[in-house]
């Protein structure tokens, strides 16, 4: 299969596509919660190394062995700081879109179940928390079809959506392959757009790691819930300003055993609570902005040329 992951560096340019977000919004906001526990690499499940990727426990190092304290930080994530999150988001009213690995939903069917109740899309994170940038394609396509056949057993709701991070050559023709609208597996622009694969326009809805509360465990990152206040406030600020003269899109990346926490869940209300504060902002979900994207922007493709 092909690679689908081409390099773009001129993207929209100096001429973004007027779309316009419903009831003339300014601002598209997008939160997404990152729900990993219990898919992460473990022994117990038969992986060479136990996990060491974005946790709280400094200098952590992979090890052959089960890592007892590691898996806790994890647990933590399934067993409250999820809930923190749907409350917090619930107070605003707020939607979210769920990056959920299926084996974490099916190790916790309560909380996949928590998650569609609040109203919530959830998008197929990859069936483990793992790179998959050395996976075959065949194994991967066995992995994306597990993770969306959880979800749809455990929610009833059928997947639009697709995101990765750790991604392959394959991640996104296999998404478009699987019937996915649209993969979040990008990091280079503040709007959604096109690529063509095998003749199909498929979309792509940037991610980022800016506003994202994996800065918790990286160096340079946030090492209080203020440098995250900060960092979203400023993100939001920029591009609320910017889109009232063209449209502009912020994601809010949360994960569970992160934000999930007392304390930065207080600078995610204190957020929330700011950006409610504003006119003009429209929070969505990553399949409300799919659909809309591609409405909007079929009709441009109707009009006749000047």
């Amino acid at each position: 299969m092909p690679e689908y992951f081409p390099r773009d560096f001129c993207g929209y340019g100096a001429n973004p596509p007027q779309v316009i977000w419903p009831d003339n919004h300014q601002l598209a906001l997008s939160v997404v919660v990152n729900y990993e526990e219990g898919s992460e690499s473990c022994p117990q499940d038969g992986d060479d190394v136990s996990e060491s990727w974005l946790t709280d426990i400094p200098g952590l190092k992979a090890h052959s062995h089960r890592h007892m304290s590691c898996e806790s930080v994890f647990n933590y994530g399934a067993r409250a700081g999820a809930w923190r999150l749907i409350r917090t988001l619930q107070e605003f009213k707020i939607p979210a879109t769920v990056f959920a690995c299926g084996l974490a939903l099916e190790r916790n069917p309560d909380i996949a179940r928590a998650f569609y109740n609040a109203g919530w899309e959830l998008a197929g994170h990859g069936w483990r928390w793992l790179d998959y940038s050395h996976f075959s394609e065949e194994e991967e396509c066995r992995h994306m079809r597990r993770t969306l056949e959880v979800i749809e057993r455990l929610t009833g709701q059928k997947p639009s959506g697709w995101y990765t991070g750790r991604k392959s050559p394959y991640t996104r023709a296999l998404a478009l392959h699987h019937g996915l609208l649209w993969d979040s597996d990008a990091y280079d622009d503040d709007i959604p757009y096109t690529v063509s694969i095998e003749g199909h326009d498929h979309l792509v809805i940037p991610y980022t790691l800016v506003s994202n509360d994996c800065r918790y465990c990286m160096s340079p990152g946030w090492n209080t819930p203020e440098d995250a206040w900060l960092t979203l406030k400023a993100t939001f600020d920029t591009l609320y300003r910017e889109g009232a003269t063209a449209p502009r899109m912020m994601t809010v990346a949360l994960h569970s055993r992160l934000s999930g926490h007392p304390g930065r869940a207080d600078a995610v209300r204190r957020f929330l609570e700011y950006a409610h504060q504003h006119s003009g902002v429209w929070f969505c979900r990553r399949n409300d902005i799919a659909k809309h994207w591609l409405k909007q922007t079929q009709h441009f493709k109707q009009q006749p040329a000047p």
